[in-house]
């Protein structure tokens, strides 16, 4: 089930006419949101960039913040839903504690603190048993919408084409304990939640082996992206290793820190991460179709094996390694270029404009701690350098950045466009 189809047509008719109004006063709870948006970032910092694939970390994000806003919405506009008169604050918080204690079970003990401490501060008495209420019927009926979505099924098993140009598994996912392992090979099946479906956005075939573009796509990365590049320079490095985390953590820290630069109501932070966390997740479906239509080699694949690949401008080196290690997906198109060209959207529409400054420190810098923060004046320019960077790193050709980006950039335009927590249809 989609989950556009949770909201009922007089609510649609509701917030064609409120959510396109310009900013308010947040009121005394509006940073309820955020700090439930912190809290499943929060979560997942630890697993970045792995075990916890992004794809499915900003599936849960979109259903958490999704919930919120249907709680939210339902507890501050009459006719109160079944309830009666309630706090949007407990509302939220508890639409957003009871998806992720469902879908991040481990981290329930800091979701039940973190809603314990922000249903004390309200005070006792219907609104707030009322919100409380609908917090839960907006979770349920997320989980419920979400249960037969396809993410339970989208493991599968892979077997990979024998021709020049076919994806490989790759180092360290070819041996032991993987010993041959394709992610998610059926994501690209999932039910959008607002696309159409995954193949709405599906990109264009890639280059093959023997045209020019590619020997000079392949030529380029095994210069800039290898482990041991004397090309790459330190600020390239940088790039590389600041956009390797997690695009739902970055992309959500740096939603949050626009929203701190401005006021506004506890609504529009619901509608900001709904639509950003929906735009992305439908960004990984639109991404992980294409990737498994064309099943493109990886650039590590792709140098190693040059001498049998029928070029005669590529030639091969067996121990070339990227300078971080590849996900187990095909290359074509990049999955993290899209989802960040899907924020870069989402994040224009709402703060009223691609030109924003903002700066923020990756969570790969604790790792790296020569990667510290970075600094933009414009969200393209963010999302471009996001997609740049995973030539650098040496996990992507130029061509699947450069295509993924522009598939994001469509994902986030339609959800905008079609998804009633952004004011759309």
């Amino acid at each position: 089930m989609n989950a556009l189809l949770m909201v009922s047509s007089p609510l649609r008719r509701l917030l064609a006419g409120t959510l396109l109004l310009g900013a308010v006063a947040c009121g005394a709870f509006a940073d309820v949101v955020t700090d439930w948006n912190v809290a499943m970032t929060d979560y997942a910092t630890p697993r970045s960039p792995a075990p916890l694939p992004p794809f499915s970390e900003v599936r849960v994000y979109a259903m958490a913040h999704i919930a919120m806003f249907e709680a939210i919405v339902q507890a501050q506009y009459p006719p109160w839903y079944r309830h009666g008169a309630a706090s949007p604050e407990a509302a939220a918080a508890q639409a957003a504690h009871d998806v992720l204690v469902h879908e991040f079970a481990d981290g329930a003990p800091n979701f039940d603190a973190l809603l314990a401490t922000q249903l004390a501060t309200i005070p006792n008495g219907p609104m707030k048993t009322n919100g409380i209420a609908i917090g839960a019927d907006a979770a349920a009926d997320m989980l419920a919408a979400r249960a037969n979505d396809g993410a339970a099924n989208a493991e599968g098993p892979y077997t990979p084409g024998p021709n020049p140009g076919d994806y490989q598994f790759t180092p360290p996912f070819d041996g032991p304990p993987f010993n041959g392992y394709a992610q998610a090979v059926n994501w690209g099946k999932v039910t959008p939640f607002v696309l159409i479906s995954g193949r709405q956005f599906r990109v264009p075939p890639p280059y093959k082996v023997t045209d020019l573009d590619y020997t000079f796509d392949l030529n380029e990365i095994k210069a800039l992206g290898s482990a041991g590049s004397l090309d790459r320079t330190d600020d390239e490095t940088s790039v590389a290793i600041f956009w390797y985390e997690s695009s739902g953590l970055g992309w959500n820290h740096v939603a949050r820190v626009l929203a701190a630069q401005r006021s506004d109501s506890l609504l529009n932070h619901a509608r900001l991460f709904a639509a950003l966390n929906a735009a992305m997740t439908d960004a990984t479906i639109a991404a992980f179709d294409s990737k498994y239509t064309y099943n493109f080699w990886r650039p590590i694949t792709a140098i190693r094996m040059a001498g049998t690949d029928g070029n005669d401008l590529t030639a091969a080196d067996p121990t070339w390694e990227p300078l971080l290690i590849t996900p187990p997906v095909p290359d074509y198109p990049s999955n993290h270029a899209n989802m960040g060209g899907a924020a870069s959207v989402v994040l224009a529409w709402f703060f009223g404009g691609d030109q924003q400054t903002f700066s923020y420190t990756s969570t790969m810098s604790a790792g790296f701690p020569f990667v510290g923060p970075r600094t933009f004046h414009r969200l393209s320019d963010a999302a471009k350098e996001n997609a740049t960077s995973r030539m650098l790193v040496g996990i992507h050709f130029r061509l699947a950045c450069e295509t993924g980006l522009k598939q994001g950039r469509e994902v986030g335009t339609w959800v905008v466009q079609h998804a009633p927590y952004a004011g759309g249809h």
